[in-house]
């Protein structure tokens, strides 16, 4: 009996070529999803054995699809196939116990890897790619250990704020304090979490909690 494997991606084309690649492998039937609205109908009276998503689905994420998915075919293992490499998606992917993470900037025959390794060994599997990002999560993780530093209140707000993006001038429109003592207040954070540039400081921050949005 064939493995089915559902594919949602955006756009569609990347899934119609991750497709191609799958179907030369007589192991395997498949099915293409447009819209996770697509896939939601389709679970309700199809068993599927692995479900391959994209990250980013219209106007949803994975993190968003997931806790509906774990719930409704909480057997079926995913495996996130995407273009964000960024540290704290791979983790908070890792938190949510997805079955694998490929990258798309990796060889296409991780996604190969990747379904061999789930459904005949049973494995996790993470490309080389999305492997050096965990790896070294583990890493910070050890490193973090040793870090007694706690944010004020103040500084949480201004972390948080960091992790989505804001500019030291946005961050200060938005808490009412000059740009300058925003600067300071930055260079502060760096200097008492022992982080080396703001890149580390979200990676420090998503492992020790002080990230909440």
């Amino acid at each position: 009996m064939k493995e089915h494997i559902y594919i949602l991606d955006d756009p569609p084309m990347i899934a119609e070529g991750t497709a191609q690649l799958l179907m030369t492998d007589e192991r395997y039937q498949v099915t293409i999803g447009k819209h996770y609205s697509e896939l939601y109908n389709f679970i309700e009276s199809n068993p599927i054995s692995l479900l391959i998503i994209d990250y980013e689905l219209q106007d949803k994420t994975a993190l968003d699809l997931l806790p509906y998915l774990q719930k409704k075919i909480p057997q079926t293992p995913v495996l996130v196939y995407t273009m964000h490499t960024e540290f704290w998606i791979i983790k908070l992917l890792i938190k949510k116990e997805v079955a694998g993470i490929v990258s798309k900037n990796d060889n296409t025959s991780e996604i190969k890897k990747a379904i061999e390794s789930i459904l005949l060994t049973k494995n996790k599997y993470y490309s080389p790619t999305a492997l050096n990002i965990v790896l070294s999560l583990v890493g910070d993780h050890s490193a973090t250990d040793s870090i007694a530093y706690t944010p004020s209140p103040r500084e949480k707000e201004i972390i948080n704020m960091l992790s989505c993006g804001y500019t030291s001038e946005e961050i200060a429109q938005k808490l009412n304090l000059s740009k300058s003592t925003i600067d300071t207040m930055r260079k502060n954070i760096l200097l008492k979490s022992g982080a080396i540039n703001v890149s580390h400081l979200m990676r420090l921050a998503f492992i020790k909690g002080w990230i909440t949005t």
